[in-house]
């Protein structure tokens, strides 16, 4: 087996580092370390080019992240918490996604992993939220989500309750098997939720109840349902196009140039 670990992290051997690690050798496998820290990243420039299967205009090194999640049986997107969030790094990758969509039925057969450190329990914030939708929009075929408590450099291997978690992670690559863990969405194993109504998933889009049960389940961000997103995309774009002429009017009425 061979794992990527797709990883955001400044520290040479930081805890997401030795976390990967850990689960590859536990796994028997190998482990290829891409830190998107060392790459080019560039913003999306919104340009669309990408939607109507042209090659992105932008010469950086995202292509070189396709490649390797191609040549890899499982990912391990295993990144730490920068005040409340995923890095800066983690989240210019997600926004370039749109390039993604060649490829999202052939990563569909890729198993994910997601583990994101932390340093203090009550600034964990939603990091593994946005990690998880990283994994969406790559359409990755997620199977568990751990948030584990280790600031200082090797403290990930620290605590029993950590070790678990790795183990865990090891357990659902193992048996390709998804692992629910508390307190998450069974659907898409987010942690983080809004109260509209009840309980709603901010990702997937499922209501829940206050144990966290399915109410009516949603199906946002998975394959079909992003094939789908990105024909709306399509078509706003074809109505801006058609609707232009009106739109300059109206900036020009409030002293916008364009």
């Amino acid at each position: 087996m061979k794992l990527l670990a797709l990883i955001a992290s400044g520290r040479k051997k930081g805890n997401s580092v030795i976390a990967s690690s850990y689960i590859a050798k536990q796994l028997g496998a190998e482990l290829e370390i891409l830190n998107l820290t060392k790459m080019n990243i560039e913003p999306c420039k919104a340009c669309y080019a990408c939607l109507y299967g042209e090659e992105c205009r932008i010469e950086d090194d995202v292509s070189v992240v396709y490649e390797k999640i191609k040549q890899s049986d499982a990912i391990l997107i295993c990144s730490p918490v920068y005040w409340l969030d995923a890095t800066g790094k983690m989240k210019a990758l997600i926004d370039r996604q749109f390039m993604a969509i060649p490829h999202l039925r052939e990563f569909s057969k890729k198993y994910a992993a997601i583990i994101t450190p932390h340093g203090f329990e009550e600034l964990k914030g939603w990091a593994s939220a946005t990690h998880i939708i990283l994994a969406k929009v790559l359409g990755l075929n997620l199977l568990i989500n751990v948030e584990i408590n280790a600031a200082l450099p090797g403290e990930v291997l620290t605590s029993n309750e950590n070790l678990e978690k790795l183990n865990k992670v090891v357990e659902a690559i193992k048996n390709k098997k998804k692992i629910v863990l508390q307190n998450q969405c069974p659907i898409c194993l987010n942690t983080v939720f809004r109260i509209e109504n009840g309980i709603l998933c901010p990702i997937c889009g499922s209501k829940l109840n206050e144990n966290l049960e399915v109410i009516e389940r949603g199906n946002r961000l998975e394959l079909n349902w992003m094939i789908e997103h990105y024909n709306v995309l399509r078509d706003m774009k074809e109505e801006f196009k058609r609707k232009k002429d009106e739109i300059i009017k109206a900036l020009k009425v409030h002293g916008y140039e364009t």
